[in-house]
């Protein structure tokens, strides 16, 4: 006996079901159907099991002239009409065989280009590849979000296609369904397939340029760099106190006429910079995550040890390009 939650759910289904277009219904039924048949994998090879044919438009134009031929050719009783009827019926049943053969042995496999900010088009690159001496031409590719790509494989036994998917969001991008098709040879007929070639790519947030000083005010508040009065590197100025060393005076300033103040210098304890989630108190998290993204950049491109500390994340002060990703992919992940 069904709960009643089972009979409520139930009764939502099938009151969507009833509210749905026909075509939406049919669709999520044979997306369904096909991720049964063709199940996801990094390598596929085109076959008899994953490939679909069917007339094109043009296809159906074709056979409809071809039976008012056909018919005509019974009305008048004539056997060169009936001779060109057969001879076009026999073309079409060929076309049908060589367009299946078109795609039938081509091998599918792809890999994603990681380096990829949220708002940009990831790259995916789709490897085609022939065994023997089979040639395959005009094979269309395409992602449901991407333009869609055509490769010719005559004399190369392996050729990569680019193809641009575009970004929203950070986090992992699944592109969904590689379709692969062809009209090859005459365009009336049309062989397919829907492959997923289990790629996904990782997106890391976009970055927003922001103040880089925060870094250095973030570390200092939270008592991560200990500064202490030395004579190494100048620090910062103060007003001049009574017994101040006058080789410490900041003379120019006082000549200037904007007062007199004393030199002070630091001894930096600690000078590895830390990338915190308190620098920007006042944002929600995507726009934290973009910031702190920009300073990545802009610290791995300066060469300097740098580490982050995020809820839930905590990655030592470091450099190179290891540490550079890693903190990328925890910025993505978050």
């Amino acid at each position: 006996m069904t709960t009643a939650s089972q009979t409520q759910a139930q009764d939502r289904d099938s009151a969507e079901a009833k509210t749905l277009n026909p075509y939406i219904l049919w669709r999520r039924s044979f997306v369904r159907w096909v991720t049964r048949r063709i199940p996801p994998s990094r390598h596929i090879l085109l076959d008899i099991n994953n490939i679909f044919i069917i007339p094109n438009r043009q296809g159906l134009g074709f056979f409809i002239v071809l039976t008012l031929m056909f018919i005509g050719a019974i009305n008048y009783e004539s056997s060169l009409a009936f001779a060109l009827v057969f001879l076009l019926l026999g073309m079409f049943i060929l076309t049908i065989f060589y367009t299946y053969r078109n795609l039938s042995g081509l091998h599918l496999s792809a890999v994603a280009n990681n380096m990829v900010f949220a708002g940009e088009n990831a790259e995916i690159t789709v490897i085609l590849n022939r065994y023997g001496k089979r040639i395959f031409e005009a094979v269309e590719l395409s992602f449901p979000e991407s333009r869609k790509q055509v490769a010719d494989l005559i004399e190369e036994k392996e050729k990569r296609i680019n193809l641009f998917v575009p970004t929203a969001r950070r986090g992992y991008l699944k592109p969904g369904r590689l379709r692969v098709e062809t009209f090859f040879p005459f365009g009336i007929c049309r062989a397919w397939s829907l492959v997923d070639l289990d790629i996904k790519c990782l997106v890391y947030p976009k970055p927003i340029e922001c103040d880089l000083d925060l870094i250095h005010s973030a570390d200092i508040e939270s008592g991560k760099i200990n500064i202490t009065r030395g004579n190494d590197d100048f620090y910062n100025l103060r007003e001049y106190q009574l017994g101040d060393p006058l080789k410490h005076v900041a003379w120019k300033n006082f000549a200037r006429g904007q007062g007199m103040y004393t030199k002070q210098y630091s001894s930096n304890v600690d000078d590895k910079l830390w990338l915190r989630w308190s620098m920007f108190p006042d944002l929600n998290d995507e726009d934290r995550l973009s910031r702190l993204c920009y300073c990545v950049l802009k610290l791995d491109a300066a060469g300097v040890d740098y580490g982050l500390d995020i809820p839930g994340c905590t990655v030592e002060p470091n450099k190179g390009t290891e540490h550079y990703q890693q903190i990328l992919r925890a910025l993505a992940l978050y």
